[in-house]
């Protein structure tokens, strides 16, 4: 009776490890980004432990032992279950983001009498004659529904001329898309202490973009890679002050990162190619606040290339990845002090020539210092590339395996990318199965300083880069070479060796306004 009692207690022994054990091996097949060996090496574990499982239950003297085993072995696959379920969860939430958020904003002067926006029903109400339109005319046309009449509206060529009429008391009223705000308070430094947000009116859109049927582990393909002015949320529209092209060749190992200055001087496109100024140049970093669409569409006219994916983030953004990461070794082409430090005053960052190693605070003011370079804004645009191939190589190395999970768990909330889930699982799976090194090598678009109205800012002449296009072409060229790069140049990049072995000097460009 009691060996019949044992045997029972060992069968359900047997049936849990098996079914845990199966359940691991099935997660691991779901989650698409494991490579085939390291399944294969899993389901060969599980077999080998289950094997030594019977074994130890048909033997009176091992039997106990290979029970306590088992639980251990339980909780191993329960944990390494929850990691793999855990990490697969997380990309499936990062990709496939094709939506924009646009906050149309109504403001008062502070002292206004209004408290909500139907005391302000009677008001004149300022708006933008040309820019972000379309919103603003489906907030209007809400608002009028919401007060029950037509409100008094007066246009306005661009910010400037619609803050100086309400500072004028010309209208009561003034609408404008939040993105702009940057810009308005570069020119009018006290406006957010001056006025009171009577109303936001958030409007979500698709980002239309033509969907992209490329094999990311054996095609090369162009990611836009978009660094927004803001903290917090990123699925609000806002300046674009970083605008890198990553060219990603999956068969040479190699990625090359095209800077493009935010101040560059060049007409903006929307979907299909259509222009969004009228052949009117404006900043680069303006296209975002018409979405991101505007600026792959801008990048890809200037280049003549195509962009096939693209990814936003923020000054949260860098701290979040740079810390998730345990820091990063970032590259220096000049010793300087920061102008931001550990409190944002008081106390600056420090860098010395060469490699520091960084936190998430250190790294973003590395990322925003611009002031103490001859060549100002240039200079900042190299150091992006710095800490994009800093990222990228402290991501690409199994120093990454034991955040990985927590790192795709917090991405969502850290960048908006609209590649797909698949596709970036299949990205994972290839450098987990070869933890290649990848040659990263950098360009940089040229250009000279001038004072020119822009289509975002039509009143008023701003400081813009008018485009170098012989550095333009040269950058279009190299593209294409990386792109058409196959497995057996990586055989050479290999023998250059990696880029973060072999620095260049930092490149000589005339200098920007600061």
């Amino acid at each position: 009776m009691k060996i019949l009692l044992e045997r029972k207690i060992s069968l359900v022994f047997l049936a849990v490890q098996f079914l845990l054990s199966a359940a691991v091996c099935g997660l691991a097949i779901y989650a698409g980004f494991i490579p085939t060996k390291y399944i294969v090496a899993l389901v060969v574990l599980c077999l080998v432990l289950l094997g030594y499982q019977v074994l130890s239950q048909i033997t009176n003297n091992s039997y106990i032992l290979g029970r306590i085993l088992c639980v251990c072995f339980c909780a191993f696959f329960v944990g390494g279950g929850y990691y793999i379920y855990d990490a697969s969860a997380a990309v499936d939430e990062i990709g496939d983001v094709d939506t924009k958020v646009d906050v149309i904003s109504f403001y008062v002067l502070k002292d206004d009498k209004a408290q909500s926006i139907t005391d302000a029903k009677d008001y004149k109400f300022g708006i933008l004659e040309v820019q972000a339109r379309e919103n603003t005319d489906k907030s209007v046309k809400e608002v009028e529904s919401k007060v029950g009449k037509s409100l008094d509206v007066a246009e306005y060529e661009d910010t400037t001329t619609l803050v100086d009429a309400l500072y004028a008391r010309e209208v009561q009223v003034i609408v404008f898309n939040k993105a702009f705000m940057n810009t308005v308070e570069e020119h009018y430094k006290t406006f957010s202490n001056d006025t009171r947000e009577l109303l936001n009116n958030s409007i979500t859109s698709t980002v239309e973009r033509e969907v992209v049927e490329t094999n990311v582990t054996t095609k090369p393909f162009n990611v836009y890679i978009s660094g927004i002015d803001v903290y917090g949320d990123i699925s609000q529209t806002s300046r674009s002050d970083v605008n890198v092209i990553a060219t990603v060749n999956p068969l040479s190992k190699k990625i090359l990162l095209t800077t493009t200055p935010r101040d560059y001087y060049v007409p903006l496109y929307t979907k299909g190619g259509e222009s969004l100024s009228g052949g009117m140049e404006d900043k680069l970093t303006h296209a975002g606040i018409y979405g991101v669409d505007c600026s792959i569409n801008t990048l890809e006219k200037l280049y003549d290339i195509d962009i096939d994916y693209y990814v936003r983030l923020n000054f949260s953004s860098v701290k979040q990845i740079v810390n998730l990461l345990g820091g990063v070794s970032v590259y220096s082409d000049y010793d300087f002090i920061s102008d931001w430090g550990p409190d944002g005053a008081g106390t600056h960052y420090s860098f010395k020539k060469g490699y520091n190693k960084v936190n998430g605070k250190k790294a973003l003011a590395f990322c925003r210092e611009r002031h103490h370079f001859e060549n100002g804004d240039y200079q900042r645009g190299r150091d992006h590339q710095h800490m994009i191939e800093a990222i990228l190589n402290k991501a690409m190395s199994p120093a990454i395996l034991p955040n990985f999970s927590e790192l795709l768990r917090e991405s969502k909330s850290m960048f908006q990318t609209n590649m797909s889930t698949k596709k970036i699982k299949s990205i994972c799976s290839m450098q987990l199965n070869d933890m290649a090194q990848w040659k990263i090598v950098y360009a940089n678009a040229e250009g000279s300083g001038a004072k020119k109205p822009t289509y975002s800012i039509r009143s008023t002449a701003l400081y813009v880069c008018v485009p170098n296009y012989d550095s333009v072409a040269k950058i279009t060229k190299r593209i294409n070479k990386v792109m058409q790069e196959t497995a057996e140049d990586r055989e050479t990049n290999s023998s250059k060796g990696n880029s973060s072995d072999q620095k260049e000097p930092a490149a000589s460009q005339p200098t920007l306004e600061p």
